[in-house]
Order: C-alpha cells, then sequence, then structure tokens
C-alpha cells in the first residue's frame, strides 16, 4: 500500500509546531488508523520540515557555532533545564539537516523525535513563520518533498 502525506499528518504537524493540545489526539488518531506507517509519515513530513527550515535559515552555509547557539535557543525556549533535549543528538541532527549527512547518522530515534520539534520552533521564528498563514505556507511547500521521499522509500 502506498503511503503518502495526507491531510491529517499535516494537521497533525501543524499541531505539533504550534504546541496545539490536539496533537495527542491527532497523533493517536493516525497511529490507530494506519499503524507502524503513521510514524515513517510524520517522520518524513518533520524532517522534511527540519530540512527546509535549516536550509532556509543557513542558505550561505553555517558554523559549528551556529549549531550549538540554535540547540542552546531551543533548550531555553523548552525550558529544559533537565537534559530532556540531547544536545549532542539535537546538533546532530541539525547539522544532518544541513547536509552533513554523517553527524545524523546511528542518533537515537526517541531523542531525535524530542529535538526535532524544538529545532524546528526556533527556525521557524526566526524566519518570521509563526502565525497559521505563514505555517500552512511553510508546511505546503514541505508536503511534496515529505511525499517524494516516502515514495523513494517504497520502491
Amino acid at each position: 500500500m502506498m503511503t503518502s502525506v495526507t491531510d491529517e499528518y499535516v494537521a497533525a504537524l501543524r499541531a505539533m509546531l504550534t504546541r496545539d493540545e490536539e496533537y495527542d489526539r491527532l497523533s493517536a488518531n493516525l497511529q490507530a488508523r494506519d499503524g507502524a506507517r503513521s510514524g515513517n509519515v510524520i517522520s518524513a513530513l518533520a524532517g522534511m520540515a527540519l530540512f527546509t527550515a535549516a536550509r532556509r535559515r543557513f542558505p550561505d552555509g553555517w558554523t559549528n557555532a551556529d549549531v550549538v547557539r540554535l540547540v542552546a535557543q531551543a533548550r531555553v525556549r523548552f525550558g529544559d533545564v533537565t537534559g530532556d533535549i540531547d544536545t549532542q543528538v539535537a546538533e546532530g541532527t541539525l547539522r544532518g539537516a544541513l547536509g552533513d549527512a554523517a553527524a545524523a547518522e546511528n542518533l537515537d530515534k526517541a531523542a531525535m523525535s524530542i529535538a526535532v520539534p524544538a529545532l524546528l520552533s526556533v527556525l521557524l521564528d526566526q524566519q518570521g513563520i509563526s502565525g497559521a498563514t505563514e505555517i500552512d505556507a511553510f508546511l505546503a511547500d514541505v508536503r511534496p518533498l515529505a511525499d517524494a521521499w516516502l515514495a523513494r522509500q517504497q520502491l
């Protein structure tokens, strides 16, 4: 069965990005409907969102200091005083989105799932993408990238 990004997945990611309490319900509904595939779709969508936001934020290249600073900003924004956002995983995830594939290899998937929303939040805020209209436009750009990635994975 072909897996693709549906409106429901976009709504779930929108809820995650806006820290809407509906995210848990939407995610549970997708899990109940699509089973394990739901994790693949939301991961592809969130991953392409991070890829797009990171490359738009750093169009002319990035430094290690840029990565460290952005991860620190994400930790502060989410009040992460207990280390829920694994700094090394977040930095590796961001470096991977910026083109350093080796940095993202063998990272803990659970830790990445905590880091990605925090990184996205900061990246989108830095680009002035915060309102519903801006987020919807951003997700409209991301959706075909996630669909293309999922299609390649199914070959």
